[in-house]
């Protein structure tokens, strides 16, 4: 999930799930001025929490070490004139990351290679749509995610529902900004509409897609959403 986000003349690409993914041969995250990826536990790099920052740019990288350690002054430490956080890394989390990162591209076959065995099983359901690589990038596949069609007569969260049932874990899509409550609260969105966005994350899912998974695994998932989909009919 690449982002790109233009402020003050700089431009930031939010890229916190996809380490290691390609668009038009350029590394997402090294696209603009700022990079941002997660380090949270469901990703391809983790470190339980926290994240990093990139960039070629010294003085905002100066401004990101200031603004992840409460703004204090190399000159004078206890002297604030910004307002700054507590974002540190403990050395025991950055350990785990660099020992992960040394195997990042083992992960992200690992994660390719479960891809191509979903879509093989997948494809041919009537009523599913899988993901598309196109030739100017490469897909890491942080999730596998799914889009299940709306005459399915069966909702994301009813599919993980059932999954749940038979011991898989999964996960719909994110709820769009224009519907979360706490931006309502705000004044914000009200009265808008998204058509594309709300129908994906009612109608899509995550389904699992961890280092570990096994052939078996990803056979026995499969043949349940199959049985789940047949039984609706």
């Amino acid at each position: 999930m690449l982002r790109i986000i233009c402020w003050k003349s700089a431009c930031y690409s939010t890229a916190a799930e996809v380490h290691g993914a390609l668009y038009k041969g350029k590394k997402a995250g090294s696209i603009g001025d700022v990079g941002g990826f997660s380090f949270y536990a469901n990703k391809i790099i983790t470190t339980g929490e926290g994240g990093m920052v990139v960039t070629d740019n010294e003085e905002i990288a100066e401004k990101a070490r200031a603004y992840r350690d409460l703004c204090f002054k190399p000159e004078r430490r206890f002297y604030h004139t910004e307002l700054g956080y507590n974002f540190r890394m403990t050395n025991l989390q950055a350990a785990v990351g660099v020992a992960q990162l040394e195997q990042m591209d083992r992960f992200i076959e690992i994660r390719r290679a479960n891809a191509r065995k979903y879509t093989d099983r997948l494809e041919n359901f009537e009523g599913i749509k899988t993901p598309v690589e196109k030739d100017w990038a490469k897909n890491v596949y942080w999730m596998y995610a799914i889009e299940l069609a709306e005459d399915l007569g069966i909702s994301a969260t009813q599919m993980a529902q059932h999954l749940a049932e038979k011991g898989i874990a999964s996960r719909p899509f994110f709820l769009g900004l224009h519907e979360q409550p706490v931006f309502h609260k705000m004044g914000l969105f009200i009265g808008e509409r998204y058509p594309v966005a709300e129908r994906i994350a009612r109608q899509g899912l995550y389904l699992s897609s961890g280092h570990t998974l096994t052939d078996e695994q990803i056979s026995y998932i499969c043949d349940a959403i199959e049985l789940i989909i047949h039984a609706k009919y």
